[in-house]
Formats: C-alpha cells, structure tokens, sequence
C-alpha cells in the first residue's frame, strides 16, 4: 500500500467527525475538511509569532496541522503528540508524504506522559471546547505550562453557556471552578485561562476581535 492509500484509510478509519483542520497530499490535493472552525488559530495570527529557530511542543496535535505550520514558519525542533495512536500513524504518513524534516510525532497523554525536556514554544490549538471544560482542564493546562519555556499559544472561548453547551451540570462546574467564573449561566473560559497563569506570564490577544462570542480567541503567553 502507497503512503497516500494508508493516509486515506487511517482518516477513513478515524472518520470525520475527528479530523479538526484539512488534510492534504503531496500535489495539494485535499484529503479531508477538517471540522473546526478556521477562525480557530488561524495561520495568518499564528505567523505573528516568532518561531524562528525554536523548538515547539504541539499538544493535541491530531494530523498534525499545526506542528506543519510551526516548521515553515521557521521552527528548528517541532514534536506534535496526541492521544489517539492512529492519528500519530497518519502525521507520520504526511511526514513521509511531504519530505518534512526535523518534525516527530508520538502517542499519548500528555497530561501523564513523560515526555523529555522542555520546550521554547508550547502550542494547545482548539484543544480546550466542551468536553474537556466539564471534564477540567486544569491539567492540560498545568502540563502546557510545566513543559514551556518562553511561550504558549492556546486557543478558548470567551465563555460557553452551561445549559446549551455543558450539559447543563452547574454543580459539576462548580466543583471544577472556582466560582468567580461562573455567572449568568455562563462559564467563563478565556478569563480563568487567562488568571490561570496571571502570576507567570503576560496575555495577549493576537486573533481579531470576532463579534461571535464562539468564536476561539488565539492567546499568546509570554514568561514575565
């Protein structure tokens, strides 16, 4: 079987639903759509970060979009890990596909896993939606930090609403969260990631200020 017929099957065999950002072939050739929105970390506002030389930990990275992006924009060192096994298989496909350098991929938590030294810039793309908010993800999040050096790039919602998007399970985020970020119904995501790491490091804002409340904001952390 070619590079190209096992890469098929694999996003066949993941389906659709799993496939987050489009998927292409060697002669551009557009494999998969990609489900999320592209507003979400959108390459033009991930250009506005200096990549250059340095060494970038993708986390969740699933076929590996942005562990791509982060090497043409001129990373050294770019490791994407993610927890399904196939998906890794396929990153490593394109990988072969493409003729990508300097460009790992691995299976795993990354919240357990042991994953060797630290990183310049640490990425968490359209990783934090509903699932994982009514799961907690402070560990994500703790590990994003514990693995970064300089600086992280992670994309939220301003705040998800917990009837429509949560289950409606205000006691569980109650329990989760502390409760300043709870109001009106509403969780606020962007606010608790962003005193989350509040001591450490400054925010900033570098996606356009979408009129959509669902619309994902691109964060940029820096180390103070």
């Amino acid at each position: 079987m070619d590079l190209r017929a096992e890469l098929e099957k694999i996003l066949h065999d993941v389906g659709p639903e799993n496939i987050w950002r489009p998927v292409y072939d060697k002669e551009n050739v557009l494999l998969a759509d990609g489900i999320a929105d592209m507003r979400d970390g959108r390459p033009q506002d991930m250009s506005k970060v200096d990549f250059r030389g340095k060494t970038v930990l993708d986390l969740g990275c699933n076929f590996g979009f942005y562990s791509f992006l982060a090497k043409r924009l001129g990373a050294r060192k770019v490791v994407g890990i993610d927890k399904d096994g196939q998906v890794v298989k396929g990153c490593k496909l394109l990988k072969a596909m493409h003729g990508v350098r300097d460009v790992y991929f691995r299976a795993g938590d990354f919240t357990a896993s042991d994953i060797p030294g630290t990183f310049d810039i640490v990425m968490l793309i359209n990783f934090l939606g509903k699932v994982m908010v009514t799961e907690g993800i402070q560990k994500s999040l703790d590990a994003a930090e514990r693995l970064c050096l300089s600086t992280m790039i992670i994309s939220a919602r301003p705040y998800y609403r917990i009837a429509k998007h949560l289950g409606g399970d205000t006691e569980n985020m109650i329990k989760r969260y502390p409760s300043v970020y709870i109001n009106n119904g509403r969780f606020y995501l962007m606010e608790f990631v962003r005193d989350f790491f509040r001591d450490k490091w400054d925010m900033s804002i570098i996606s356009p200020d979408h009129h959509g409340q669902s619309v994902k904001r691109t964060l940029l952390f820096t180390r103070k």
